[in-house]
């Protein structure tokens, strides 16, 4: 007979534990997390669970959690963090607040820290968990609204995955798990994983609604002199190897993170970061054809391009050519 194949799961490198145990399960998961009421839909089903984390730099840790059977969680008040919850396979009742959502693989969750939260997660339903400090989003928000934050920052409970808005944030996620996964460790590298944790949040933030939507959004009435595109642009051109957030770009130009994208795409014909990335892939550029000594890992990493499969995707895409083959016509 043929032998069966495992295929690993989300995270596995960063594995914190696995058990049948329930105590077990729920203390090793309330470390990452917090304190929470967990139990069995059924109570005579045999648990199997595990939890794998991977923290990018202070503020984000991405999570695959499983318990087999249905579980109820009642964690109450999340407190200090927010939770992106995306089941994998399966689903899950979620009440948080005044919201409640059936989640599934096209509908994630995302519950706020100021409300009280109550779950229920139906049989063989894993999910891939985005955590993220409550700190973080409103220091952000703050950057990007350029204005201090009065009301809690309460997210609407349903995220649907299949919404075009979303796609960046949904493709961004999937792009870090896949990269995690492939053995590319981020917190070895500092600057890189500070830059995707704060284009995350930054992400997260424009795409997902939320009771400050409206205000990032902008009335329209304020609108930002090209004067303006060209202190972002020229910002950029002097820190392209630096890890750069659309909060980044808002503090240097003066205003809404909504004001700097519809401005550069009026003035520019795209957005601020794909300026920025179009910038980068034209100075990895250069630098493989000067012919410095570094490698194209090397190149890559310095301009922010966290994956090299993706970043030689782009790459040929813009300039119809591998970055190996740049660097093959180096200067003798």
């Amino acid at each position: 007979m043929p032998t069966a194949v495992h295929t690993p799961l989300p995270l596995q490198r960063y594995r914190l534990f696995e058990s049948h145990d329930m105590d077990e399960a729920r203390e090793s998961v309330a470390r990452v997390f917090c304190p929470h009421g967990l139990g069995l839909l059924r109570p005579r089903a045999e648990l199997d669970a595990c939890h794998h984390s991977a923290r990018l730099f202070r503020d984000v840790s991405l999570n695959y959690v499983q318990y087999g059977p249905g579980v109820h969680i009642e964690p109450g008040y999340l407190r200090d963090f927010f939770l992106l919850q995306i089941p994998l396979r399966g689903g899950a009742d979620i009440r948080c607040g005044s919201q409640q959502v059936q989640a599934s693989a096209r509908l994630a969750s995302l519950p706020s820290p100021t409300e009280p939260l109550s779950m229920r997660w139906a049989d063989d339903s894993p999910h891939l968990i985005v955590r993220v400090a409550r700190a973080a989003l409103l220091s952000r928000l703050e950057s990007l609204l350029q204005a201090p934050v009065g009301p809690p920052l309460v997210f609407a409970l349903g995220v649907p995955l299949d919404q075009p808005a979303l796609a960046p944030l949904v493709h961004f996620i999937d792009y870090l798990r896949h990269t995690l996964d492939a053995g590319n460790d981020l917190q070895a590298r500092d600057a890189l994983a500070r830059h995707a944790e704060e284009y995350l949040v930054s992400t997260l933030l424009m795409t997902a609604a939320h009771s400050h939507s409206p205000a990032l959004a902008g009335d329209g009435r304020r609108s930002l002199l090209p004067r303006g595109v060209r202190r972002a642009q020229e910002y950029m051109q002097a820190h392209a190897d630096q890890p750069l957030s659309l909060a980044d770009l808002c503090r240097e130009a003066g205003c809404s993170a909504r004001s700097l994208q519809t401005a550069f795409r009026q003035h520019a014909g795209l957005g601020p970061m794909e300026f920025l990335r179009q910038l980068r892939l034209d100075r990895a550029r250069a630098e493989l054809q000067a012919g410095a000594g570094a490698s194209v890992r090397e190149v890559a990493h310095r301009y922010g391009f966290l994956h090299l499969g993706h970043f030689a995707a782009q790459y040929r895409g813009r300039f119809g050519e591998r970055p190996s083959e740049t660097a093959g016509r180096r200067p003798a």
